[in-house]
């Protein structure tokens, strides 16, 4: 009986753990503009924001962020993300870094940083948002 116990369990952390990089990366810190990307089965939907509105000389508000929301599909080999917009536009990879209990989602410049450094770029994108301090 303990046994089966036993594997229930390790069954459950190990599916856990495959899908822990898996929804939505914010900014760590309070921000007036950035990305919001969430990475779901496969899929990534990828929001741009900002608090500043823009206007043309009619008065009307510009949208600051033509193509965004963006969609596609995505896989993961090791901790680099390749995600294929579906309008076909290239996108740079991302990488997946684990720091404080916590899953950031890097671009390469942040990556290299982290790699040389260990630390991690302010206001980089994390798994919650800053939701956590």
């Amino acid at each position: 009986m303990s046994a089966r116990c036993y594997v229930i369990t390790l069954a459950v952390l190990l599916l856990a753990a495959c899908n822990s990089y898996e929804g939505t990366y914010s900014p760590s810190c309070v921000a007036f503009a950035g990305s919001n990307i969430v990475l779901t089965n496969g899929r990534f939907t990828w929001e741009k924001f900002t608090d500043a509105v823009v206007v043309d000389d009619e008065g009307n508000v510009v949208n600051q962020f033509p193509g965004y929301p963006m969609q596609g599909s995505y896989r993961i080999e090791g901790r680099t993300v390749h995600m294929k917009a579906t309008s076909g536009e290239p996108l740079a990879d991302m990488y997946l870094h684990e720091h404080n209990d916590r899953q950031f989602l890097l671009t390469e410049e942040q990556s290299k940083a982290w790699n040389d450094t260990g630390e991690i770029a302010q206001c980089a994108l994390v798994l919650g948002g800053n939701d956590r301090n």
